[in-house]
This record gives structure tokens, sequence and C-alpha cells, in this order.
């Protein structure tokens, strides 16, 4: 059987471990092979990247081996240590044995490692490649396992086998394909091509179109020039990283432990913005152990099912999204009562007894006296843009509302108020997942859950470490870095960019650069394994038809949710071809994590029921 793997991150990699363990199963040669343009770890992982780009998950939570809470995993399964424990045993000696680019940033970033901190994309990439050479030196006697640093640019099915085209001229025969591509390009849209065509036409304009943050080419920005920076989200702070520590500038801390920013003198001035005009909320610092999850008390799929069952079936939006912010509330008033310098005028016990039996928390926690500075005001928490008077600048308005989110954020991720309460999300999303997978919405509520719920997660509970908040305000402090107010807009005027906020401000510069991923879209993707699947209709997006007749389409290809395989255009599974990850973005959901061990992970879950279907098991 001939095994091709498209993309080497850490879905394939985790992958191949359970293709292996599966394959000591039976006595039929087995041959599997990864194909990427990009070394092992793959594109977002890679480790000759900048190591200024920070990874949005603590060490002690990352791993690529399977482990016991995975269901049906095989008996013959190959353990091994996480990345962090990879990290403090043979880390130093692994990347001394290999001649790296970032070396040296590598063998300080392992001195200097923490369990609970956050390290470089690259250097999990590091672990990625010792991974695969771990799995290497335990190939079973009828495997034979390989990697080929090249590009699948088709895959075309005939009869019971494909013809995967390499680097667009040569062929090979596989029995079984498996795309794991991660965020692919786009063509660019109307807007993104007017940019791109001004600055064709102008050599004094810039712009950078959005990619990844390892790829962009940042250099070109000019030092002491304006550039407008459209996004805040997770890529943000991979570019104001590259734009300041890349060009020699430091970040220290004074006598108070507040940080600050020494330029030098190479920054531009970035002026940034969004559509909100709010970057994401900062991670709390990890508390938790491995493994360790909150467990629901209202957001439960129990009380999802127990809904659906009195509403034939159907669980709405509003109904599932009262349960889970009654499960915020109620953490975030837990969080709020345990700090032991308040003399509370009610007994603990009862307080939470009230708040469990409430239908209203925040009414409940006024009728024990809670003041209004605790109150979990959702308004405040989502657009506290709104409460801005127009004569405060936005910048003092930013440097109070970043304070005010590191603050909170340093008390921990289970402790902190709000990071406390935010960071649970992280440990109900596979309830999140039954609700969306169990058949409860109506086209219509999928379509609310896709325009209010995911930008709500986003905005708390997917941001950057706090460092990287520390460090946005640093920057705001010492003048490198200008935050828009709501509802940035660019436009294009006598060879110049415009770029204008909602608050009356107004910025000309010749340097724009989309601080931002491409949005997952398989009808818009250029990548030309998606772009020829997509043609002849092996992939295809799942069409929603809402109660008014009108039809919406998510960006992501479907597949079977149970095996991964893929569903082409007419409703048929492929046998043969498989397709995860961040491609299937709005047909799945949350597609944007690494695997964490002892959680029962979906990617490692996933990884199982991939090779199970494989095997025929």
């Amino acid at each position: 059987m001939n095994i091709v793997l498209v993309g080497a991150g850490p879905r394939n990699l985790s992958l191949v471990e359970r293709l292996m363990a599966h394959a000591k199963s039976t006595t039929e040669p087995v041959d599997i092979t990864l194909y990427d343009p990009f070394p092992i770890g793959g594109r977002v992982w890679n480790p000759d990247q900048d190591p200024t780009f920070l990874m949005n998950t603590v060490t002690q939570q990352l791993t690529l081996f399977t482990d016991p809470s995975v269901p049906n995993h095989a008996s013959t399964a190959l353990y091994g240590p996480n990345f962090y424990e990879w990290s403090v045993t043979s880390g130093k000696e692994y990347v001394k044995m290999h001649d790296f680019k970032n070396e040296a940033y590598f063998l300080d970033e392992l001195t200097r490692i923490n369990p609970n901190r956050f390290t470089s994309r690259a250097l999990f990439g590091v672990y990625g490649q010792w991974f695969f050479e771990h799995l290497g030196a335990h190939v079973p006697a009828n495997v034979t396992l390989s990697y080929e640093r090249r590009s699948v640019t088709d895959v075309v099915k005939q009869d019971n086998q494909y013809t995967v085209t390499i680097d667009g001229t040569d062929t090979i025969i596989a029995d079984q394909v498996v795309m794991a591509l991660g965020h692919v390009d786009n063509s660019l849209n109307d807007e993104e091509q007017a940019f791109a065509d001004a600055a064709a036409g102008n050599a004094n304009m810039l712009y950078v179109a959005p990619t990844h943050p390892s790829e962009a080419d940042l250099d070109a920005v000019p030092a002491r020039e304006k550039v407008v920076l459209r996004g805040l989200g997770l890529s943000f702070f991979d570019y104001i990283a590259k734009l300041t520590i890349s060009r020699g500038g430091r970040f220290s801390r004074d006598n108070n432990g507040v940080m600050y920013y020494l330029p030098s003198g190479k920054e531009p001035h970035m002026i940034a913005g969004s559509r909100k005009g709010l970057p994401m909320h900062a991670r709390g610092v990890n508390q938790k152990v491995a493994a360790e999850g909150y467990q629901p008390l209202f957001f439960t799929s129990e009380n999802l099912d127990k809904l659906a069952e009195k509403s034939n079936g159907q669980v709405t939006y509003d109904e599932f999204f009262t349960l889970l912010r009654k499960e915020l509330e109620y953490k975030h008033y837990q969080n709020t009562i345990n700090d032991f310098g308040v003399t509370w005028p009610f007994n603990a016990a009862e307080f939470m007894d009230a708040l469990a039996a409430s239908d209203d928390l925040n009414e409940t926690a006024r009728k024990y006296g809670i003041s209004e500075e605790y109150i979990m005001d959702w308004d405040r928490i989502l657009n506290p843009v709104d409460d801005v008077p127009a004569e405060v600048e936005y910048s003092d308005f930013m440097m109070n509302y970043l304070t005010w989110d590191i603050n909170d954020a340093n008390q921990g991720n289970n402790d902190a108020p709000y990071a406390g309460a935010f960071d649970m999300l992280r440990d109900v999303r596979g309830i999140i997942r039954h609700y969306l997978d169990a058949g409860y919405l109506s086209s219509d509520e999928y379509a609310k859950f896709l325009s209010k719920f995911n930008p709500f997660n986003s905005l708390i509970s997917v941001g950057p470490p706090v460092l990287r908040v520390e460090q946005m305000r640093a920057l705001i402090e010492a003048g490198v870095l200008e935050v828009a107010g709501p509802g940035l807009a660019v436009s294009v005027r006598d060879d110049h960019y415009v770029a204008t906020d909602n608050r009356g401000n107004t910025w000309t510069v010749n340097n724009l650069v989309e601080a931002r991923l491409f949005p997952v879209s398989l009808a818009a993707s250029t990548n030309p394994l998606v772009a020829n699947l997509r043609d002849r209709g092996l992939l295809s997006a799942a069409e929603y038809t809402k109660a008014d007749g009108s039809t919406y389409v998510v960006g992501g290809t479907r597949m079977n949710k149970e095996d991964l395989t893929v569903i082409d255009a007419n409703d048929n599974e492929v046998d043969g071809l498989f397709i995860w990850g961040v491609p299937t973005e709005g047909w799945s959901w949350f597609t944007t994590f690494a695997p964490r061990s002892g959680v029962n992970d979906k990617n490692l879950r996933d990884a199982e029921n991939i090779a199970r279907r494989i095997f025929g098991k």
C-alpha cells in the first residue's frame, strides 16, 4: 500500500505514528511518503523562519505523540515526550547535532524554556523534525517511511488509485492520499488588487498582500516612514515583532516591572487598525497542567441535548449562547471572589450556590452586594470603544485598555476574573463541536453562529501571550505604534494610500501591509492542488439554504467529519482521499490548533480515525 501525505506539519506527523502502529497488524508492505515544499514542520512551523514569531500555546501543552486518552488508539502506539519534556531532556543535544539556521537562538530558548511560557514556532518545528527522525528509528519491518521536500500539485483518481503529480512534472501512484495543507493562498479580492496595482505602478508605494508573516517582505518597509497595518489579530503581533525586535529594537522593564521599548531608529511609524479597533484579549498566564481542563456546570453536552429534546431536535444560537454566557459569568464571579484581599459581604459557598441556581447571574451578583465594577458587563467586554468620548484621545483609551488587559491576564488562566473565564472556552471546544455536529442548528442558526460566535471566540479566547500585549503597549508609549479607532478603511488617492477611521482621523502613507492571513476560501484558493481538485469537483464547499430562500456557502471544503474522507461536488465520499485541518474551516469548526496530550485531543483522535479507515478497521 502506497500512502502519500501532503504536508509535513503537526497533523500529518502525528498521523505517521498512527499509520505505523496500524501497519503492524498486517504483513502487507506499506510505503508512507510525506511531501512538503518546506522542511519537516511545514509552512507554519518551519525551523528556518524568523524565531521572533511566537507560538500561541504553552510548551507543556504541545505534543505530537498519541496517548491513552484517545479512544481506540492502537496498543502498539509509540509514546514519547511532549514538547516541553523533549526540550529539557534532549533538545539542546539535538540542536547541536544539526545544522539549523537558528541554532544560536534555539540554544538560547532551550536554556530559558518554561513549561508555562511560549516559544518560537521555529523551535516547535525542530521538535517536529526530531519526532520524524524518532519515528524513523522505530519503523516496522513492513513499512518504508520517507520525506521529500517537494510540492504535490495535483491528484487524479483512476479506478481505485490516484496519480499524484509532484512539482507539476513527475507522477507517482498512490492508494491513499491525505492532505493537511494548512492556510493556503487566495487570489486577491478587488480591493486588494487595486492596492497591489497602485504599488506596481508607483515605485514609491509598497503593498504587502495577506500571507504568512514569515513570508511577508517586511524588510521593504522603509525605516522612519509611516506604514498602515490592516489587522489586529494574531498575525499583527508577529508583524510588530518583525518591525521592531528584528530591526534591533529592545524591550526592557522598569523597577515596577512595566515594559518599555528602546528603539533602534530603524523602525517605521506603524498605524494599526481593524474594523473593531481592538486587539484580541491577552491569554492568561498559564496555571494549568498539561491535561487540566475546566468542568462546566451549565454549558454541557447533556444540557444541550435536553434543549434539543424539548424543541424537536433544534437548539437555537441564542439558547446555545445563553448557556455559554452563564458558564462564563459563573467562572468570572468564582474567580472574582477568590481575591482574599477583598472583604466580601456574604458567605462564598452561599453565593456560588445562588449563582448555580440563577437564570440571571449578574442580577444575583448585584443582590449579594457585588459592586458594578465587578459585574460581567458584556457590552463593555465586546464593545469598550462605544464608551470612549469623542474628546478622549484613542491612544489614551488604548493604553488604559491594554493596562487593564495585562493586569487581568497576569492573574492567570485559572484565577483571573476575565482571562480565567475566557480561557474556559478552550476547555469546552468539544462541547461546542458536539452542538455543531449533532444537527441542532438550522441553516439560519448556523449562519448566526458563524457571524456572531466566531468573532466573539476570536476576541476573547484565542489571543496572543500577555507578553505581546505588553510589547504593544510599550510601542504605543514609545510613539512607534499608533492604533486607529474602529472602522479602519483604506483607499488609493493621488499616488498614496489614505487610511481613515470612525473617529475622524486620516493618515496619508506610501506603505500598506495586510497584517493578516487570507480567509479560508475554497472558491478563491490559488494553491495548485486545491484549485485542480476544486475545478474537477473532487473538493466542494457546503451550501446552506435559509428559511427565506437565500443561500450562503462556507469557505472550507467538505469531508466526512468522522474519518475525514473527502466529499465531492456530487455528495459522494471519495474513498482513499482525505483532507483535514484549516482548509475545512467553516464546514469544520476551529481548526487552528496543535495537538495537546492527555485530553483526547481532536487532532490525535482524527489521526486515529484516518488510520483506521485506511487499514479497514
